[in-house]
């Protein structure tokens, strides 16, 4: 007797990138039945970083806030003041280190000079696509942006709350848009797009240090695309690196571009 197991993978995905010159989005892509042991990995970071710097598991961790030195990111103002760009560095080589401690995920990331958002986020669903199908799998993809919510600790008013929802559900829609355009018989990504709002979402902040990683290493190995101003973050790239193994082998340092 034949036993039939159906396998489907959740793709968490953020953007990068440079306004004036083109867009990366990075999926962190992982198997149902591992998707428990992939927070833990991630959570196992959050209480190293928390127990070395201060910084508590519920503050959203966002990439140019941690590699830029923006905001307030520990418990007391002590810590901030001891929490230097070399911590700040050293607090992203841990998270992503732990991470990649894991061994069942995957991460992806396409590159392309478009910089329309909903432009570059059908180029990756097709591309995603092809991936689910080389590995006879299905996808539902988690998309940093807007569910709804109201931030943590507010008293939004039932108006104020209508508005969070009609904003966030028009924001969506051309996402949503890319999703039914998909023929229905054959395609791989399931349902529509799941908005996650990185604040609510350690999985989606993890895409978010990665996405910023590969897009600040792409930078670095390609400055005749991306011809902005300063540097790329050497401190980005050297977090990222952490994730080789989980690179593709046909990608440039985990990313595909697509021109």
């Amino acid at each position: 007797m034949s036993v039939y197991v159906h396998v489907v993978h959740l793709a968490y995905v953020d953007d990068s990138g440079d306004s004036r010159h083109g867009t990366t989005l990075s999926a962190l892509i992982v198997e149902d039945q591992h998707w428990s042991g992939l927070l833990e990995a991630w959570l196992q970071g959050r209480r190293a970083i928390h127990k070395e710097f201060g910084v508590p598991k519920n503050r959203e961790l966002h990439s140019t806030e941690l590699y830029k030195g923006r905001g307030a990111l520990c418990e007391t103002a002590a810590q901030n003041a001891r929490f230097t760009q070399r911590s700040r560095a050293a607090a992203g080589r841990i998270m992503l280190a732990e991470l990649g401690r894991f061994e069942h995920f995957d991460i992806a990331t396409i590159a392309t000079s478009e910089v329309r958002k909903p432009l570059v986020y059908a180029k990756f669903i097709a591309w995603l696509e092809d991936w689910a199908a080389a590995r006879n799998t299905h996808l539902m993809v988690f998309y940093d942006g807007q569910q709804g919510l109201a931030a943590p600790d507010s008293e939004p008013t039932p108006e104020e709350l209508t508005e969070l929802w009609t904003t966030a559900v028009r924001n969506a829609g051309p996402y949503r848009k890319v999703h039914r355009e998909l023929e229905l018989s054959s395609r791989r990504i399931v349902e529509d797009v799941i908005m996650q709002d990185s604040q609510f979402s350690q999985l989606i902040q993890a895409a978010d240090l990665i996405a910023y990683g590969a897009y600040q290493k792409h930078r670095q190995s390609h400055p005749e695309i991306w011809r902005g101003p300063g540097s790329p973050s050497v401190d980005a790239i050297r977090a990222y690196m952490r994730l080789r193994p989980r690179w593709s082998p046909d990608s440039d340092h985990g990313v595909h571009w697509l021109g």
